[in-house]
This record gives structure tokens, sequence and C-alpha cells, in this order.
């Protein structure tokens, strides 16, 4: 019986450094200590990364031309899809008339400042979820120290105390592991972002080449 309780508490301490680990590597690109993806945190979008097309300066506030502040405002929301997308800026570029590369444009700015809108809202609840798994990882450490100190062989309130204590780490460890999950996925949807401005950003610099 000793046996099992010694393995029980090593096992518990192997899991706290096991999720230590797992959450410092997972934060470690990031350069931010609550940031929680694997893939490296860029706060902001850049317009140079993307565009190519018609120059930004001076070409005035996408808001202010309807079509382009209506094609900007169906494809902002994140539910919409690239291709869903593309069908949308399709649509928009075969009705260009006059104007047409200082529109295009307009389209590229709106949407990138809708993206980059919507990512900045998306980190920030991943930094959040971030700053709780660091606690949690904290604890769950905590926890197996404290485990880990009383004897195997405790009787009476010490006894009741490592059962509380196995009951909370272990707890709090599986609240750990099921968030991280929920957060490898999380993390897939600012790329996914990046990506679909991308594919967006192409299609407005092929329509002015056309």
């Amino acid at each position: 019986m000793r046996a099992v309780v010694r393995h029980a508490n090593t096992a518990a301490i192997l899991l706290a450094a096991s999720i230590v680990s797992q959450y410092a590597n997972a934060a470690a690109p990031a350069q931010d200590p609550n940031w929680p993806c694997q893939q490296r945190l860029v706060p902001h979008l850049s317009a140079g990364a993307y565009w190519n097309g018609p120059p930004l300066d001076n070409i005035g506030d996408w808001h202010a031309d309807p079509a382009v502040a209506d094609l900007v405002r169906r494809l902002a929301p994140r539910r919409v899809s690239t291709e869903d997308g593309l069908k949308e800026i399709d649509a928009f570029t075969r009705s260009l008339t006059g104007d047409r590369q200082r529109r295009l444009a307009l389209a590229f700015e709106g949407l990138l400042e809708e993206s980059d809108r919507a990512r900045a809202d998306l980190i920030d609840k991943l930094k959040e979820i971030g700053r709780r798994q660091r606690e949690l990882a904290d604890l769950v450490s905590r926890l197996a120290a404290e485990l880990d100190a009383i004897p195997a062989n405790a009787t009476g309130e010490a006894a009741a105390r490592r059962i509380d204590l196995q009951q909370r780490h272990d707890f709090t460890a599986r609240n750990f592991e099921e968030t991280q999950h929920t957060i490898r996925y999380a993390c897939e949807t600012p790329v996914a972002l990046d990506a679909r401005l991308g594919a967006w950003a192409r299609a407005l610099e092929q329509a002015d080449a056309h």
C-alpha cells in the first residue's frame, strides 16, 4: 500500500513538472508570458505583408465609399470563409467602373483594418486564457509539492489532508489539460484570419491587373 502511495506522489510531481514545462514551452516563442500558443505572436497586421497593389497613401476613408463599406461589413465576421469572401470580392470588382484602383485599395484597407480588429480581440482573449493557465500550472506544482511533503504512512488529520490535496491536484491538472486542448484549436484562428486576408488581398490585386 505504501508503494502505491509513493507512486501516486511521484506521479503527481512528474505531472506537475510536465504541466509547467508544457506551458513554458508553448509560451516561449512569443516573448509574452501570457501568450499560450506555439505560433509566434504578431499583435497587429501590417499592410506591407499582404499588399502589393495600388498605393494606400491619401486614398481617403473606406467608410465613406458605400460599396466598399458594404463589402467590408459582409466579409469582416470570422465565420466568413475565404472562398465565400472571394466570391464577394469577385462580384464587387466586376461592379466597379470609375476610380477603380483607389477603390480596390480602399477595399483592402477596410479588410485589413477589420481583420486586425478581429485578431486583436481574439489575441486579448487568448492571453487572458494563457494568464489563467499560468496560474493553474503554478497551482498544480504547489499542490504536488504539498502532497509530497506528507509522509506516505500519515494517519489522522495528515492522512485526510493528503487525500484532499490529491483530489485538488488531480482536478486542477485535468482542468489544465482540457483547456490546453481548447487552446490548441483556438491558436489556429489568428493564423486562419491571416491566410484569409492574404487570399483576399491577392484577389483585389489581380482585379487591378485586369
